[in-house]
């Protein structure tokens, strides 16, 4: 197990202050935050390549916070990658093990059965300067788990690559946690990276840890406004608590024109803000009943035809603001919806709907 307790760090004016996150053995786990958050500087914290002034790093039972760079065994991949561009691809992948005095016994098969599993048996005699960015992607994360690390950190190591190279390193990373048993974790600004990799998300912002939890928690209960912010949920409307109990509350939103009821607890009469993903909201047949406690709309939409999917702007006379909504190319064609001012119903199941404190 790794974790991060109560860690804090200075570079210059700016302060990463009291970090805690976790991960099995196994398990990716995934700092987000945008540029200028501190991802890097925890990154570097970790790696022990800056003092921190707080607080403890813990490896698989060990105390590292303080241990030198070199008998950490973490692996490594930057975002620039950080491969030897005169040496060949078989130098570049035993340069780790080599340096830590490894016997060739003891590392070569795993990194037999890495190039195996990435697919770069035939680029070992190349030199680096000749690979494609994905062939030196391969080989920067089959470097940095040679040496057989307890955990790998990935430093936006995808973040140069189109969409279609990303998603088939996605894919390595994944089967080598399947193969390897790896224990990864990944620094990005890619919300879809992050969901598809990890099992659980820290979102960073301006140095501070606003959430740490399962990815699932994260997309269903994002903890306050400044995560929903940062992952641009852009549905978001004011209530006010008018009722708690042990169940939860139930919440007035005035421009829904509906009582919601709703986990957590909140005083009575604290202003909140209630919350739905586009993708979460349904359209619906208006010759249906509703179900309990979901928000009926009809309004008219706008639609922009996103290639799979279909993107709409949701129009209502109650609604000061349009709604975003996502759905699937089948089914706009099912409820017949075609061009822009279609008349149509829709529902924000109670199930979907979050709220945070508008603070």
């Amino acid at each position: 197990m790794f974790e991060v307790e109560a860690l804090s760090a200075r570079v210059g004016s700016f302060l990463l202050e009291d970090i805690h996150l976790s991960l099995n053995e196994g398990e990716c786990h995934a700092v987000l935050g945008p540029s200028g958050s501190g991802k890097s500087t925890l990154l570097s914290a970790i790696l022990g390549s800056i003092p921190i002034t707080s607080g403890h790093i813990r490896l698989g039972g060990d105390e590292i916070t303080h241990w030198p760079m070199e008998r950490r065994r973490l692996g490594y991949v930057p975002q620039h990658l950080g491969l030897f561009p005169h040496l060949s691809v078989r130098d570049n992948l035993s340069y780790s093990a080599r340096a830590r005095k490894l016997d060739r016994g003891d590392f070569e098969p795993l990194l037999d059965q890495l190039v195996e599993i990435s697919g770069i048996g035939s680029l070992l005699d190349r030199r680096i300067s000749t690979l494609s960015g994905g062939e030196r992607q391969r080989v920067a994360l089959v470097r940095a788990l040679a040496a057989n690390p307890r955990l790998v950190l990935l430093d936006e190591p995808f973040a140069a690559l189109n969409e279609a190279l990303r998603r088939e390193l996605w894919w390595l990373v994944k089967e080598l946690q399947r193969e390897r048993g790896l224990s990864a974790l990944l620094i990005t600004h890619d919300l879809t990276e992050a969901y598809f990799l990890s099992e659980k998300i820290t979102v960073l912002i301006n140095g501070h840890q606003e959430q740490s939890d399962s990815k699932t928690t994260i997309y269903r209960h994002p903890a306050n406004l400044a995560v929903v912010r940062f992952l641009g949920i852009k549905n978001l409307f004011p209530a006010t608590v008018v009722q708690t109990s042990n169940e939860g509350i139930e919440a007035d939103c005035p421009a829904l024109e509906h009582r919601f009821r709703l986990q957590g607890q909140a005083p009575v009469g604290a202003a909140i803000l209630v919350g739905i993903r586009p993708e979460n909201i349904m359209l619906r047949d208006e010759g249906h009943p509703p179900r309990p406690n979901d928000c009926v709309l009809t309004g008219t939409v706008r639609l922009i035809d996103m290639g799979v999917n279909v993107a709409m702007h949701f129009h209502a006379p109650q609604l000061s603001s349009v709604l975003e909504i996502v759905a699937t190319q089948r089914v706009v064609k099912r409820f017949n919806i075609a061009g822009d001012q279609s008349r149509v119903s829709i529902a924000l199941p109670s199930s979907a709907i979050f709220w945070v404190s508008d603070d």
